[in-house]
């Protein structure tokens, strides 16, 4: 759909639009300084809409139609941009902590309690933001799981599932780095044993964990470095890839099922012919069968004799998806609040090194690893095996050859990755609730050592 506008067409039809509405806000937009502002008014045709997303810094984000399918709930559950309102709430409360809070450790302690007790609404924030970083990590790794599911990774989204990982691996680190910062008993000993898994890596393990410390044990050093990564590097890492990310989401296509009929189907159309070249690249991109669609391309087209109306399953981005995506972020916001509200973030002594508490966990995400190795070899339960896991995953898209995205159509991949994310699952459950000291069984009903 075509969007240009003649020079002589964009002053008439603004001033049309401009000189709509009535009240104080119909003289508002009629201002210069409006004007100067919103450079296209809002316009109630389909050319005008597309003009908004074209002219709009957050709208041009989006893209100008989307499959109406993209707006059901259950399309998506909305988990990226989920992710994306959780990050931003951290960036938020992670910008107010940052003003009461000094990475020495003559001094986080005394502000964490300073928070608690002498800052405004400075537990709050702090419950908010330690909140939204568990939400976060959480609903990171389902989006994963559900994109796997979906088989949203296959071509011609392959790289884009890489960039997910990255940003899943980016987010752990934001939640580890940040762990350490309350300098207290729970966060010294969690990344104590969590920096300690780094000691089995052949060969570099001992540098890269003196590397993170700042020397050979937890110190004001190891505090400086998370600080750092915790709120410059990561972020900044953040978010080089994240619209990258985006970008690849919108220009690959969004991963929907679609009807019989469609722009690559020569039967739909007797009239329009699509060019051998166009329908084997979307054969191979999986488009060509109208199960999937790009919503951006050109195909060749020969001269026309005849041609049939294609019904058109697509909606305009603004307002029908920004709609959601409002309500989205306004429930996440809530959710946090409350949680805020309701529970509250730990904070236990302050940080001891002669004095080992019972049981000393990693934080939750790695308790997993932390049940393997205590069944099996450090080596191969600390670095092998979950560095298996990641370059597995890493490699998925290429490796599966298989072009089906049905589940009924993938039942030996589905069946490989829902046995290792059950076993993940359970081993992650099993260290968070049913482990006490020593590292034996504890039933948590009886004397829980669950740690947040």
């Amino acid at each position: 759909m075509s969007t240009d506008l003649t020079e002589e067409q964009k002053p008439e039809l603004e001033t049309a639009a401009h000189s709509t509405g009535s009240g104080l806000i119909g003289r508002a937009r009629q201002t210069e300084v409006w004007r100067s502002v919103f450079r296209h008014p809002p316009l109630n045709s389909p050319r005008g809409r597309a003009l908004q997303s074209f002219s709009n810094v957050f709208l041009h984000l989006y893209p100008v139609k989307v499959p109406v399918r993209v707006l059901r709930w259950r399309y998506s559950l909305r988990l990226g941009f989920i992710a994306i309102v959780l990050f931003t709430v951290l960036v938020v409360t992670g910008v107010y902590l940052m003003f009461f809070y000094s990475p020495t450790p003559a001094a986080a302690y005394v502000d964490m309690v300073q928070l608690k007790t002498g800052i405004g609404f400075g537990q709050l924030v702090r419950n908010v933001h330690r909140w939204s970083a568990h939400l976060m990590v959480l609903v990171v790794v389902v989006h994963l799981v559900r994109v796997f599911y979906a088989g949203a990774y296959k071509r011609p989204r392959q790289f884009n599932w890489v960039l997910g990982m990255a940003l899943l691996l980016i987010t752990l680190g934001f939640s580890f780095t940040g762990y350490l910062l309350p300098w207290d008993q729970l966060s010294y000993w969690a990344v104590t044993v969590g920096t300690n898994m780094v000691n089995y890596v052949p060969l570099v393990g001992k540098y890269v964990r003196d590397i993170l410390l700042g020397g050979k044990q937890i110190s004001g050093a190891t505090l400086q470095r998370f600080y750092a990564l915790h709120v410059a590097i990561l972020p900044l890492s953040l978010t080089l890839i994240l619209p990258v990310h985006i970008w690849r989401v919108r220009k690959d296509g969004f991963a929907v099922e679609r009807g019989s009929t469609g722009a690559l189907d020569p039967k739909a159309c007797p009239g329009r012919k699509a060019s051998t070249a166009a329908l084997a690249t979307a054969a191979q991109n999986g488009d060509g069968d109208g199960r999937r669609v790009r919503l951006l391309g050109v195909v060749d087209r020969e001269s026309v004799t005849q041609e049939e109306q294609v019904t058109d399953d697509t909606v305009f981005a603004w307002p029908h998806l920004m709609v959601r995506h409002v309500v989205a972020t306004l429930g996440v916001c809530a959710t946090v609040l409350a949680l805020g509200v309701w529970f509250q973030a730990p904070l236990k002594d302050i940080a001891n090194p002669n004095l080992t508490p019972e049981p000393a966990k990693a934080p939750w995400y790695f308790e997993g690893l932390q049940e393997l190795l205590s069944r099996f070899n450090p080596l191969v339960a600390g670095i092998l095996l979950p560095g298996a896991a990641v370059m597995s995953l890493l490699a998925l898209p290429y490796i599966d050859r298989n072009p089906a995205t049905e589940a009924r159509n993938r039942k030996v991949a589905i069946s490989l990755f829902s046995m290792f994310l059950g076993l993940a699952v359970v081993l992650t459950v099993i260290g968070f609730a049913f482990r006490g000291p020593g590292w034996q069984w504890q039933w948590p009903w009886k004397h829980s050592y669950i740690e947040w």
